[in-house]
């Protein structure tokens, strides 16, 4: 009679346990799915000249840590976290791409670059919507220039992330800067009258160092991943730096 009370016990815990570890996988899921994130916010730039190296950074548009695009002398573009060299029907991985407008996103057929546009020639004017896997991030892609005859030069614009975006408010008042900018080991702040607190951000708005921060004093950034940041300062006023 015990034995068979323990059996059921035992039988009700187990079913218990794999009620409530279904729950917790449904749970993970449904918040994959909600964590999608729309970058709506304006509009920024992006052009790489022809014949520019693809492996300097400010040749590369980092729009997330997980992608950088950029495109070499010859071929199509790809993604310098990724990948050296674009590599045709894949590039650039971490990357799906659409034709159509961002509001309608959910209703796009998402495939790779080369295959969604075509011959990449005649990829602008197009509206495009770009998928990046990694962060969950949707965002829209329109091409203004594509150079023909291995000379690796394109231009587009798109839409950004508004949480990241509102960091990089113009300075008027003073004329301050960041040194080197570029960077690789380190910034300074040049132009500060007093001391001043500072938060750094990464491109998708997640903040990533804090402190204080006076004429001559060096800020460390050695360990930081290449790419885009924004260093704000304690009046709201932010600049925008590269990492290399």
């Amino acid at each position: 009679m015990t034995n068979s009370v323990y059996s059921i016990e035992s039988n009700f815990t187990m079913k218990h346990i794999n009620i409530n570890m279904s729950l917790i996988v449904l749970v993970l899921f449904l918040n994959t799915i909600n964590a999608q994130t729309i970058w709506n916010g304006p509009i920024f730039e992006f052009e790489k000249e022809d014949y520019a190296d693809p492996n300097n950074i400010v040749n590369q548009d980092s729009i997330t840590p997980s992608v950088s695009l950029t495109r070499g002398d010859n071929g199509e573009i790809y993604n310098a976290n990724l990948e050296t060299i674009y590599a045709k029907g894949t590039s650039p991985l971490g990357t799906e791409w659409a034709i159509g407008d961002l509001s309608e996103f959910e209703s796009l057929t998402f495939r790779s670059f080369r295959t969604t546009v075509g011959k990449p020639k005649n990829v602008v004017g197009k509206k495009l919507v770009l998928y990046i896997k990694d962060e969950n991030v949707y965002l829209s892609v329109e091409f203004t220039s594509w150079s023909e005859g291995k000379k690796g030069g394109f231009a587009y614009k798109r839409s950004t992330n508004s949480t990241a975006t509102t960091l990089e408010d113009k300075i008027e008042n003073e004329k301050i800067n960041i040194y080197p900018n570029p960077s690789t080991n380190f910034i300074q702040i040049t132009g500060l009258k007093s001391v001043k607190n500072y938060e750094i951000f990464d491109i998708i708005g997640s903040k990533i160092a804090q402190g204080t921060i006076e004429k001559y004093k060096r800020i460390d950034v050695n360990e930081f991943k290449k790419g885009i940041y924004f260093i704000r300062l304690e009046n709201d006023k932010s600049i925008r730096f590269l990492k290399k």
